[in-house]
């Protein structure tokens, strides 16, 4: 399904759905029962930056408001009004690209991210991701490499690499969905701002 979407109410969607949001494709991962409203991530990934999440670890050192595990769009709007008051917004590059797709995106937050790849994976039940603790993949599920094939077909990026959110725990350091290509496992981890694009990529998330 490949849709404009004008007014939610006007669609029935289910999730791996593909949907367009004021010109930007995404996949529906989560809906109500409904399915006129739900959660979808953009097809496309931004990557190719070396510090994508922060340039400066003084600006990083400096933010606050992005502790949400449950709500990308509180910890997104907070890097938004630091970086904008201050004039800093490439300094914040993967939230610089995620606020030119429109205000309604956001990065998420942890536990969002959670639920995409469980239901990526094609998971009967919701996994809990303990820090650390390898998730191999299982190739004979083949649920993930029909999702990955929907989102080539609408022009975007395959979720085949690793992801970072926008919850920084107390330390400073985000977390991490990380791909181990060699091992074909997925792990949770914590890592530093300054960093993070040559491992991993930023997705958007909306709420329609």
């Amino acid at each position: 399904m490949c849709c404009l979407w004008a007014h939610a109410e006007d669609f029935l969607v289910k999730a791996g759905d593909i949907i367009e949001i004021n010109g930007v494709k995404a996949i529906v991962f989560q809906t109500n029962d409904e399915g006129n409203h739900g959660k979808a991530m953009s097809v496309k990934a931004f990557r190719g930056i070396d510090s994508p999440w922060c340039k400066s670890s003084k600006y990083a050192k400096d933010l606050y408001g992005t502790s949400n595990t449950e709500d990308g769009r509180q910890n997104t709007d907070a890097v938004l009004e630091y970086a904008r008051s201050r004039g800093l917004l490439p300094c914040f590059p993967v939230f610089e690209w995620c606020s030119k797709l429109g205000n309604e995106w956001y990065i998420p937050s942890l536990k969002e991210l959670e639920g995409f790849i469980n239901f990526w994976l094609g998971n009967e039940e919701v996994l809990n991701w303990d820090e650390d603790e390898e998730i191999e993949m299982d190739n004979n599920k083949p649920f993930f490499k029909i999702i990955n094939e929907k989102m080539l077909e609408a022009g975007g990026i395959p979720f085949i690499n690793g992801v970072y959110t926008s919850t920084v725990n107390e330390e400073g350091k985000v977390y991490v969905f990380y791909y181990n290509r060699i091992k074909n496992t997925w792990a949770l981890k914590q890592k530093s701002r300054n960093g993070l694009g040559r491992e991993c990529v930023g997705r958007a998330f909306i709420k329609f």
